[in-house]
C-alpha cells in the first residue's frame, strides 16, 4: 500500500520568480511572431518525436517497451542543456544524483560506500565500470532504465540501469564546432568532424575541453577550489562488410588535472563527548577532548615536549558560516586519466541476428585534501618533522595533514547474443557474458600527532599514518541470459526472462591503525551464483497505449569490510520487484503520457558507515513503492511542455545497529555502545516527492529567417534524510532549482547562439552529509548543487 506524509510538498517561492520571467520571455516572443508572420523551423514538429531504445537489446521505440525508462536523444539532450549527470537527474522520476556522484534510482544506489553501486552502467551496450559524468558530448543518446534489471544487464542493477550512446559516423561530410563562455571563468569548447572515407568506412571524432574556477573560496589560501580542468576525445570507426555485417569502434580518452574536492564544507557543533551534535549543526570546530588528538597529546607528545600541556588544536581555528567558503591549509588536488574502448560486431542471418559487444576501461585516480579541512592556529612546541605524504617530508612547528586517495583499475568486458529477427508468434534474445575487473586503491591519513606518537612507541615507519589499502582486488563475472516474447495477438504480449550469473571476488587487503605494531592483512574470497529472471504482460488497449504489469528480481554482489576481522564480508543484494504501467500518446501524438505504480521489496540490502577509518557495512531488509508520471505535450509547433512527477516511500525492516556518530545515543559519557533499531526508518537520497517542469516556445525573428527559442526548466525535490539513521543532521531540506534559456538559430541550423542561466535564484542546495570519523569527532562534509551559473554559448554547423 503506498503512503506518503509529506508536509514539505509546497513549492517554494523562485517558482514564482522563474514563472514570471517565462511569463515575460513568450508574449514578447508571440508579438515578434504575429508581426513577422515568419513559420517556426522544421526541427519543432507537431508531432512528438520517436526515440529508438534498445533496453531489450534489440532497437525498439521506446513507446513499445514495456519498461520504466526515461530516454533522450540527442536533440532532447541538447534542448535541456543536459551535459552531464547533474543535470540529467533532473529530468528522471525518482532520481537523485549523490555527493559521490552516483545515482540513485527509486530510492536505491550505493548505500555501503565501498561496495557496488546498484545503478548499473553501460557504453554503447558494454559494461565498463565508470565514464566520468560530465562528459556527456556528442551523444546519440542516454537510457535509464528504473527498477531492477536483472535479466539483460545482470548484476549490481537492483535500482536501475544508466545506457549511454555515443554517435557513430555517418555517410555525410561535417562538423561542428561550440565554444562557450561564462560566469566563474568558464571555458568550454566542444567539437566534431564526420569524414565518409569511403562509401563503406566512416570516421568521427569528437572531443571537448572546459576550465573554470571553482565554487568554493579558500579563505585561507585566497583561491578558489572545486573548480575543473579537464578534456576528452573520441575516436568513432564504422565499417560497413558488406549488406548483413557491421563494426564499429569506439576509443576515448579522459584526462583531468583539478582541485576537485573529496572533503566538502564542514558543519559541527561541538559536543564534549561526541565531538560534534548528532541533535544539531553549527560551524563550530569538533570539542578537542573528544577527539584522538587528546589522548594522543595526554599519553605521549606533551610528556615529550612536544605539545604544551592544555593546548587545544582548534582554538581560533576559522569555519566560515558561508556554505559555499572553507579556510583549509592548501588547495585540494584531483587527477584522473581514463582509457576506455568499445567494440561492436553485428552479422545478420536470414532469421536472426549476432551480436558481439566488447569493453575495456583502464583509469588512475589521485586526490590531495587537508584532512581537518581547518587552517589551524595551533603550533608545537617546537619545530618537528613528520610526513605529509609518501614523499613529502617537511620539518615545521605548524600542523599541517594530509587526506590522500589513490585508485587504479581495469575492466574488461565481453558479450555475444543472438536475437530473432521479424514479428512471429515467439521473438527472443539470448546470449552470453562475461566481466573482469582487476584493481587497487589507498585511503591515507598523514596526521604528525599519529606519527609523533607512534616513532615515541619505536614503531616502524609503515604505522605513521592511519591507512586502509586495497593492494589487489579482482572480480570474475558470467552469465547465460535468455528472453523470450510470446506475441498473442497484436495486442497482447508475454515476456519471460531468466539469467544465471556466477561471480568470483577476491581482495588482498591491509589497514593501519594506531598503536599497531604491523599493518592488519586480509584475504577474503566470494565464489557466488544467482538466478534473476523477469515476467511481463503487455496490452495494447488503443493504437497509441500500452498497459503493462511485471514482476522482475534483480541481485547485486557481496563485499569485502576491508579491516574487519569480525566481519570480512557481507551479503549480496537481492529484490523482487512488482509494477504496473502505462505508455500512450494522444491528441494524435501530441501528448505523450506515462505513468508507473512500483512496489520493491529487497533482502539483505546493504548499508554502511565509517568506523575506525574503515567503511563497514551491514546487510537489512527495506521495501520501497512509489509512483511516476512523465508527461511531454507539443500542443502546437511553437510550444513543447513536458513534467514527470514522482512519488517514493522507502521503509527499512527491523535493523539493530549502533550509530558510530553516536554510539551512547547521547545518555551519558560513560554509556556503553547502545544499539537502536532503525524499523521504519526511511532509507538514504529518498525523497518522498519530486517534480520538474518546463515549457519552451520557437517562433520566428521577423522576416530574418532567424527563430527564437525560449525554455524554462523547474526541478523541485522533497527533503530526505542522508543516512538510514534518520536524526536530525541527516536532513537534506527540500529544495528547488529554476534554469532559462534563450536560443536563436538561423534558418538552416547552421548558427545558434545560446545564453543560459542555471540555479536563477543561485540557492546553496545540499544534496549530501556524510560523516567522518568518530575519532576526530563525526563532523559532518556538507556538498553542495552548484551555484547561479551563466554564460552564452555559439555553435556553428558545417
Amino acid at each position: 500500500m503506498l503512503s506518503f506524509n509529506s508536509s514539505s510538498a509546497r513549492l517554494p517561492r523562485p517558482t514564482f520568480l522563474a514563472l514570471a520571467v517565462a511569463a515575460l520571455v513568450a508574449p514578447c516572443a508571440g508579438r515578434a511572431q504575429s508581426e513577422a508572420n515568419t513559420p517556426v523551423a522544421q526541427e519543432e514538429p507537431a508531432v512528438l518525436d520517436r526515440v529508438i531504445v534498445t533496453v531489450r537489446k534489440r532497437l525498439e521505440a521506446a513507446q513499445t517497451v514495456p519498461v520504466a525508462v526515461s530516454a533522450f536523444s540527442a536533440d532532447a539532450l541538447e534542448r535541456a542543456k543536459i551535459g552531464g549527470a547533474a543535470d540529467l537527474q533532473f529530468s528522471i522520476p525518482n532520481a537523485v544524483l549523490t555527493g559521490n556522484d552516483r545515482f540513485t534510482i527509486r530510492g536505491i544506489g550505493n548505500a555501503s560506500l565501498g561496495g557496488d553501486n546498484g545503478v548499473g552502467l553501460a557504453v554503447n551496450g558494454a559494461t565498463i565500470g565508470y565514464i566520468p559524468y560530465d562528459d556527456l558530448f556528442d551523444m546519440d543518446r542516454v537510457e535509464v532504465l528504473r527498477g531492477p534489471q536483472g535479466t539483460l544487464f545482470g548484476r549490481n542493477t537492483t535500482g536501475g540501469a544508466l545506457s549511454v550512446f555515443t554517435k557513430r559516423p555517418t555517410s555525410e561530410l561535417g562538423g561542428n564546432l561550440s565554444l562557450e563562455l561564462g560566469n566563474f571563468n568558464q571555458r568550454r569548447a566542444v567539437g566534431m568532424v564526420n569524414i565518409p572515407i569511403t562509401d563503406d568506412l566512416r570516421q568521427r571524432f569528437a572531443g571537448y575541453v572546459q576550465k573554470r574556477d571553482g565554487f568554493t573560496r579558500n579563505e585561507a589560501t585566497g583561491r578558489r577550489v572545486d573548480g575543473r580542468d579537464q578534456y576528452s576525445v573520441r575516436s568513432s570507426t564504422r565499417l560497413l562488410l558488406g549488406d548483413n555485417t557491421e563494426a564499429n569502434l569506439m576509443l576515448a580518452l579522459y584526462d583531468e588535472n583539478s582541485s576537485r574536492t573529496r572533503e566538502a564544507k564542514r558543519q559541527c557543533k561541538a559536543d564534549p563527548v561526541l565531538g560534534c551534535s548528532p541533535n544539531d549543526l553549527g560551524f563550530d570546530s569538533p570539542d578537542y577532548n573528544a577527539t584522538i588528538f587528546k589522548t594522543l597529546a595526554n599519553a605521549v607528545l606533551s610528556p615529550a615536549g612536544l605539545v604544551k600541556p592544555g593546548s587545544n588544536i582548534y582554538t581560533g581555528a576559522p569555519n566560515p558560516t558561508d556554505l559555499r567558503a572553507v579556510a583549509a591549509d592548501f588547495d585540494a588536488t584531483f587527477r584522473l586519466k581514463q582509457r576506455s574502448a568499445t567494440f561492436e560486431l553485428s552479422h545478420e542471418f536470414d532469421p536472426v541476428t549476432l551480436t558481439y559487444i566488447g569493453g575495456y576501461s583502464k583509469s588512475s585516480t589521485e586526490q590531495n585534501t587537508d584532512w581537518d579541512n581547518a587552517a589551524l592556529p595551533f603550533r608545537f612546541a617546537k619545530p618537528v618533522t613528520y610526513s605529509m605524504s609518501r614523499n613529502v617530508t617537511v620539518t615545521t612547528d605548524q600542523l599541517l595533514t594530509t587526506d590522500s586517495s589513490t585508485g587504479e583499475s581495469k575492466t574488461t568486458s565481453h558479450e555475444v547474443r543472438l536475437a530473432s529477427k521479424g514479428k512471429g508468434f515467439f521473438t527472443y534474445t539470448t546470449g552470453l557474458f562475461h566481466y573482469q575487473s582487476e584493481g587497487s586503491s589507498g585511503f591515507f591519513i598523514w596526521h604528525p600527532f599519529f606519527e609523533l606518537f607512534q616513532k615515541a612507541l619505536g614503531r616502524p615507519a609503515e604505522t605513521w599514518f592511519i591507512n586502509g589499502e586495497t593492494l589487489k582486488s579482482t572480480t570474475r563475472a558470467s552469465a547465460w541470459f535468455g528472453e523470450g516474447q510470446l506475441n498473442f495477438s497484436n495486442d497482447l504480449r508475454a515476456t519471460l526472462g531468466a539469467r544465471y550469473s556466477t561471480e568470483k571476488r577476491d581482495t588482498l587487503s591491509r589497514n593501519i591503525v594506531l598503536t599497531a605494531s604491523q599493518p592488519f592483512t586480509q584475504k577474503p574470497t566470494i565464489d557466488a551464483s544467482s538466478w534473476t529472471g523477469r515476467a511481463s504482460l503487455d496490452y495494447r488497449i488503443s493504437k497509441d497505449a500500452m498497459l503493462f504489469g511485471t514482476v522482475a528480481t534483480g541481485y547485486k554482489g557481496g563485499g569485502f569490510n576491508a579491516g574487519n576481522a569480525k566481519n570480512p564480508t557481507f551479503e549480496p543484494e537481492t529484490v523482487t520487484a512488482y509494477e504496473l504501467g502505462l505508455k500512450s500518446e494522444w491528441l494524435g501524438g501530441t501528448l505523450r503520457t506515462n505513468a508507473s505504480l512500483f512496489y520493491n521489496d529487497y533482502k539483505n540490502m546493504q548499508l554502511a558507515q565509517r568506523i575506525s577509518g574503515s567503511a563497514i557495512a551491514s546487510n537489512a531488509n527495506a521495501t520501497t513503492s512509489g509512483a511516476e508520471l512523465e508527461l511531454l505535450f507539443a500542443p502546437t509547433r511553437s510550444w513543447l511542455l513536458d513534467a514527470n512527477f514522482s512519488l517514493l516511500n522507502t521503509k527499512l525492516g527491523s535493523f539493530v545497529t549502533v550509530d558510530a556518530a553516536n554510539p551512547g545515543q547521547s545518555l551519558t559519557s560513560k554509556t556503553p555502545e547502545v544499539a537502536v533499531n532503525l524499523a521504519g526508518n526511511k532509507l538514504p537520497s529518498a525523497p518522498e516527492t519530486k517534480i520538474k517542469l518546463g515549457a519552451q516556445y520557437t517562433t520566428g525573428l521577423f522576416d530574418t529567417g532567424w527563430t527564437m527559442t525560449s525554455r524554462f526548466d523547474y526541478v523541485w525535490q522533497d527533503k530526505y534524510f542522508a543516512r538510514e539513521f534518520n536524526t536530525p543532521t541527516d536532513v537534506i531540506g527540500a529544495w528547488g532549482v529554476t534554469n532559462l534559456q534563450l536560443r536563436f538559430a538561423n534558418s538552416k541550423g547552421t548558427i545558434q547562439v545560446k545564453a543560459y542561466v542555471k540555479n536563477l535564484s543561485d540557492a546553496s542546495n545540499v544534496t549530501s552529509i556524510t560523516i567522518e570519523d568518530a575519532l576526530i569527532g563525526s563532523y559532518r562534509n556538507v556538498r553542495l548543487l552548484d551555484p547561479r551559473t551563466f554564460g552564452v554559448q555559439v555553435e556553428y554547423k558545417f
